[in-house]
């Protein structure tokens, strides 16, 4: 316990009081063959354990970002257990708010999308009937190649090629059965991830001096391994709170723009943007689109839906892209191609959980290698 507080304190110090040596952790070959192994590994038990690793996560990430709250709460003289136990009321109350704006909302546009979808489909076709553009020489020529197909096709493939019979439909019992089941199984992963989070945030630092108290009697070890969790840790805090702080901004400015264009259920899509902005790229597409055939179905034009749909598009450039990269530190930076490849890896893993927490997630990774020495050449690969 001292030497933590001996050491947190010199790390802290000014530069000129600093000791000139800067300590390095060995890397043995074996370690390197350990890590190799692990990677190989790590799908497979990701995927295998989701129900534990996507509570954890979330938890991690949450406390991460209301980190800040807690710690101005401490500075008032709030003991550190009852300012988390508020934080958590607070979260619980405004996601309460914002279920309750997301179920309002979610019947009527589920209901109409569909028929926005068919409206769009019925001027499309309109225009292939009355036009003479590419797209009514497109139809010709399909039509004129599955003809050819057919000629060519012998009458035995064609009775082989035949579509399956289609299995029969779900009884209703059985429907009501695995609703019931499926959410039985979310509230408890919500009520552990509540939890786990409440008990993140009252622990502050407990885990950082638990962990270097294990590193083994060097000082030299205990200091650098202290330095790189201090560092970690205020470089997470900062970017996870920067990245709630930027999402509810871009929601907010969605819904009040909607507001103003008097499109339908301006709120639902604001609270929507703010849960998708956390797919970067994807999710701004996805709400872009949704809401241009909702205000196509509305305004039963096509300005007016395009104009709909720059709102959140400009938002989540501005703000999501423009705005948020100039604030956030290099060390949570990544370049494109690694973000891609981070949707479909947890994508393919967690499908929409993994949506939502791979950038998170790589971002975390990303900071903890660009910390390490040896292990920095792996951080600027991944970063912008």
């Amino acid at each position: 316990m001292n030497d933590y507080h001996r050491l947190d304190a010199e790390l802290r110090a000014p530069d000129g009081e600093k000791e000139q040596e800067r300590p390095r952790i060995p890397v043995a070959t074996r370690t390197v063959a350990l890590v190799a192994l692990a990677l190989i590994i790590l799908p497979f038990a990701l995927y295998a354990g989701a129900a534990f690793f996507i509570p954890l996560f979330v938890s991690l990430f949450m406390s991460y970002a209301l980190s800040p709250v807690v710690d101005w709460t401490e500075r008032w003289r709030v003991p550190r257990g009852i300012g988390a136990a508020m934080t958590m009321l607070l979260v619980i109350a405004v996601a309460s708010l914002g279920v309750q704006q997301v179920l309002n909302g979610a019947t009527d546009v589920l209901e109409e999308l569909p028929q926005a979808v068919q409206k769009l489909r019925n001027a499309v076709t309109s225009w292939e009937r009355d036009g003479q553009g590419a797209l009514k020489q497109v139809r010709k020529t399909a039509d004129e190649l599955q003809k050819l197909a057919g000629a060519t096709t012998p009458s035995g493939a064609k009775s082989a090629s035949s579509p399956p019979p289609a299995p029969p439909a779900p009884e209703p019992r059985a429907l009501v059965v695995a609703g019931t089941t499926g959410m039985a199984i979310f509230m408890g992963q919500l009520v552990s991830v509540l939890f786990l989070t409440y008990f993140l945030l009252a622990a502050g630092d407990l885990f950082r001096r638990r962990l270097m108290q294990v590193m083994g009697p060097s000082l030299a070890t205990r200091k650098k391994t202290l330095q790189i969790l201090n560092q970690v840790h205020e470089v997470s805090r900062r970017y996870f709170a920067l990245v709630l702080a930027m999402n509810i901004l871009v929601g907010t400015v969605t819904a009040a723009g909607l507001y103003l264009l008097d499109v339908r259920h301006a709120v639902f899509w604001g609270i929507a943007m703010a849960i998708l902005h956390t797919i970067p790229y994807l999710g701004a597409a996805t709400v872009t689109g949704a809401v241009g055939l909702i205000a196509y179905l509305q305004f039963e034009s096509v300005g007016p839906a395009l104009a709909a749909g720059a709102v959140p598009l400009t938002a989540a450039a501005l703000i999501g892209i423009w705005l948020q990269t100039a604030l956030m530190g290099r060390a949570a930076r990544m370049n494109a191609v690694m973000v891609f490849v981070a949707l479909l890896f947890f994508g393919m893993l967690w499908g929409g959980w993994g949506l939502l927490l791979a950038f998170p997630i790589m971002a975390a990774v990303k900071i903890v290698l660009g910390e390490i020495e040896e292990l920095k050449p792996v951080a600027f690969l991944m970063g912008d």
